[in-house]
């Protein structure tokens, strides 16, 4: 664990906040040429879709974090307090929808076109991110005593709790690393071959959502989750989005078929 990579003027550069920058610049490669792929030619376009993304992203992550640690608010401050530490990953899929949907509005585009470009590229990202969690100890998985656990040591900086520096954990980050490049391989797969509009958006949730639930079991930090009943609130969501995607998906087929039959 490498938390603090160096220190400029006493503010220190997270390793966290690396690792997101890269997942950023690797996201908007991938965006570069999935806009091209649907007939986006403006040079712009990607830094307008990612900016916009990338603040509304961020505001929901932080503002879900909030809604579930409601001790974390102290005004209206904290929502855009992120130096404060707490953001919820689904805050920030659907809050970057947002910024998604205007972007879309912008350039006359169907929110389901430009979200098979966009999900793609939310899996990729989020693979850099993990990464990140894993190398400042946030997002731990509980102790396990198996073949590829990982320890923690106590570096400044760092967010493993005290009583768990030295424990063999569970390499949730990981499991979430590795999760997020699968869908990202196997969506971009399908980005080239879909047959309809919404077909890799749709599929992209599903995939994060069975990911997602089955990855919380090995996850150890309970308070920072939330639960509700015997379910962290990520497994909630996770059920959510699920439905939400397989909604999404039989109403985009059936907008493909209707599209094809007209033409």
């Amino acid at each position: 664990m490498y938390p603090i990579l160096f220190k400029v003027f006493d503010h220190p550069i997270t390793t966290f906040g690396v690792m997101v920058m890269l997942g950023v610049v690797a996201a908007s490669l991938w965006l570069g040429t999935a806009l091209r792929r649907l007939g986006v030619e403006q040079r712009d376009a990607v830094g307008d879709l990612v900016t916009a993304t990338l603040i509304s992203g961020f505001l929901g992550a932080r503002i879900l974090y909030l809604i579930i640690h409601p001790e974390a608010y102290h005004g209206v401050l904290s929502i855009v307090a992120l130096w404060e530490g707490g953001i919820v990953s689904y805050g920030g899929f659907f809050g970057g929808a947002l910024g998604g949907v205007w972007f879309a509005r912008r350039h006359k585009m169907s929110i389901a076109r430009l979200g098979d470009a966009m999900l793609p590229a939310l899996a990729l990202g989020q693979a850099f991110g993990r990464v990140g969690c894993l190398l400042v100890g946030d997002d731990y998985g509980k102790p396990w005593d198996g073949p590829w656990a990982v320890t923690f040591p106590a570096l400044e900086g760092g967010l493993i709790p005290p009583h768990l520096v030295g424990v063999p954990l569970h390499p949730s980050q990981i499991y979430l690393s590795l999760m997020n490049l699968a869908i990202f391989g196997i969506t971009a797969w399908m980005f080239a071959r879909r047959k309809f509009d919404g077909q890799v958006l749709a599929a992209t949730m599903v995939l994060y959502a069975v990911g997602r639930f089955g990855i919380e079991y090995t996850r150890g930090d309970d308070v920072e989750r939330g639960f509700l009943g015997s379910l962290s609130t990520a497994q909630w969501w996770s059920l959510g989005t699920a439905v939400l995607a397989a909604l999404l998906f039989l109403r985009f087929r059936s907008r493909g078929r209707l599209a094809e039959a007209a033409a």
